[in-house]
């Protein structure tokens, strides 16, 4: 039998470049057949058997994680900067009686834009390095070059330098963001894809809080410049942690077979699991099967493609998740400190909020492990999205009352409530739907293009924030609340017709689903079995016709 065959020990051959790469009808037979049992066996095993048998898995893609602790504590040290004494009397100017302050704030906006710009190319990079040579090998060459970069920062002699060195230092910030989502779906199991890009999102709060309690501590100095090149040193630590860990991490098993190396994809899957060989066959013969699939459905791996069929839909998901995951701060969320100041609270409140946001994070990530392994994607969305809007809409009519002390931290609690319905919902819920929305042979690309989607909801927040929140320009202050209120009911309309539910699905079932042409709330009961995977196939072969 088929099943016999890939229990022998004979790996199945694919060459590069190629389709089906069945050396006869046996071969190919034992593909259809191992690809069955590695689904089935996909979807019988618990979160619990999953941990137990992919723990070097989640153990290689917390290692890749790390990296994301990185821009969790470079964003939150660029975006509090601007609210630090000694950072704003070193590159700032005086204002008032002289004794304060302040950046102008068209570099206030400037060097909030350099990180999201960086990103923006080094997103790009990744999605085509990534697909040459590899995830180890790409992020290896990315934390090296961070490292030299970080000392144009660390010895920043005036605002251009700084600027400067932030642009540079967002191409690395580009790579880690779409690499660790990427390589965490691709290594571990379905039923493990939600509790692995939280905990992605669980580093990115590691480093907030890790940035936020050095700014808290150093926020009494007023003009020692170690007070802010400190903050910026700490960043030298993380390559030496990450980069020999990198050194040994296994290569994504689905970049193995795309690239028709189906041996090594055999050894990969064996040290990311406690499949035997057997077993390890079997999941390459599922990964086979499902880049087969995508293309015969007339699926390249250039960026172009993700924009073609069905894919343009995939893209449409993966790009706005992640956009919604911005504009659900829209204004506010880069300037948290600041937004506090602006509040009505003294440096020292506004830092201790900041300190007491970043812990919220961890706590409602851990939180948000069991609510997104057991709810589905869509529902989780839809119930963050109008949580979120309600607070926003509570913090703006709060505005509206006379200022004082009262209001500001009244204003800043609601601010936290919002941001602990973030953190539980859309915050995770963006990563897990970015991470398996794409088809495989487009997953970097995808997750590339959605990134920059992201970066470029930034950069437009943080032109439009200083000139809305600076007490020099709009001053709206709490006010802020209406506008982003408003674009997540936007949002919501978006979420709800346009969001299917993907959760338990193996990406070979999501090709599937996809190629169905079913409107959004259609996936969740649509079953794919024999008749359906028949459907499709015709479907491709007339398109192909």
């Amino acid at each position: 039998m088929a099943t016999d065959k890939i229990a022998s020990g004979q790996h199945i051959e694919m060459t590069q470049g190629s389709g089906l790469e069945a050396q006869d009808a046996k071969n190919e037979l034992a593909i259809a057949e191992g690809a069955h049992l590695a689904t089935e066996d996909e979807h019988s095993m618990t979160a619990l058997q999953a941990f137990k048998r992919y723990r070097k898995a989640c153990l290689w893609s917390m290692v890749f994680s790390l990296t994301i602790i990185m821009d969790g504590y470079d964003t939150a040290i660029l975006g509090s900067l601007q609210a630090f004494p000694a950072f704003r009397y070193r590159f700032g100017h005086p204002v008032g009686d002289g004794s304060q302050y302040q950046l102008q704030p068209k570099w206030q906006a400037a060097l909030g834009l350099s990180n999201p710009l960086g990103n923006l190319i080094g997103v790009y990079i990744n999605s085509f390095l990534t697909e040459r040579i590899g995830h180890r090998k790409t992020l290896l060459c990315t934390l090296v070059y961070l490292t030299g970069i970080i000392f144009i920062t660390f010895f920043s002699r005036n605002i251009e330098m700084m600027f400067s060195g932030s642009l540079l230092s967002g191409l690395a910030w580009g790579v880690f963001t779409t690499m660790a989502p990427a390589y965490a779906s691709e290594v571990c199991p379905v039923v493990l894809r939600s509790y692995m890009e939280t905990w992605v999102v669980t580093c990115w709060g590691i480093g907030q809080f890790i940035s936020f309690g050095l700014l808290k501590a150093f926020s009494h100095e007023e003009t020692d410049p170690w007070a802010w090149r400190i903050p910026i040193a700490v960043q030298w630590t993380w390559p030496l942690i990450i980069i020999p860990l990198v050194c040994f991490a296994p290569e994504s098993p689905w970049w193995l077979v795309r690239k028709g190396r189906i041996a090594e994809a055999e050894k990969s899957v064996l040290r990311l699991s406690d499949h035997d060989a057997a077993g390890a066959q079997r999941a390459v013969a599922l990964m086979i099967q499902t880049n087969n699939l995508e293309k015969a459905m007339g699926e390249g791996t250039g960026m172009l493609d993700c924009f073609k069929g069905t894919n343009l839909w995939r893209t449409e998901i993966a790009c706005a998740a992640w956009t919604i995951q911005q504009l659900s701060g829209f204004v506010v969320s880069g300037y948290g400190t600041y937004f506090f100041q602006q509040a009505g609270l003294k440096t020292a409140d506004a830092f201790s909020m900041s300190v007491g946001q970043a812990g919220i994070h961890l706590v409602c990530n851990l939180i948000a492990l069991p609510v997104t392994g057991r709810f589905g994607r869509r529902r989780l969305f839809l119930i963050g999205i109008v949580g979120m809007a309600v607070m926003w809409f509570i913090i703006g009519f709060a505005a509206l009352a006379p200022a004082s002390a009262a209001q500001g931290f009244g204003e800043s609690a609601v601010y936290l409530v919002w941001y602990c319905i973030y953190q539980i919902t859309v915050g995770p819920g963006a990563y897990i739907i970015v991470g398996e929305t794409s088809t495989t042979r487009l997953r970097s690309h995808t997750i590339g293009l959605a990134r920059n989607c992201y970066n470029i909801a930034s950069i437009i927040n943080t032109v439009v924030g200083p000139y809305i929140l600076n007490p020099t320009a709009g001053n709206w202050k709490g006010k802020s609340g209406f506008l982003t209120g408003s674009i997540l009911v936007v949002c919501f309309v978006w979420a709800f017709f346009r969001l299917p539910e993907m959760r338990g699905r193996t990406y070979e079932e999501l090709d599937i689903l996809f190629g169905l042409d079913l409107s959004a709330r259609e996936f969740k009961h649509q079953p794919v079995d024999v008749a359906t995977r028949e459907t499709v196939k015709e479907a491709t072969e007339e398109q192909m016709q």
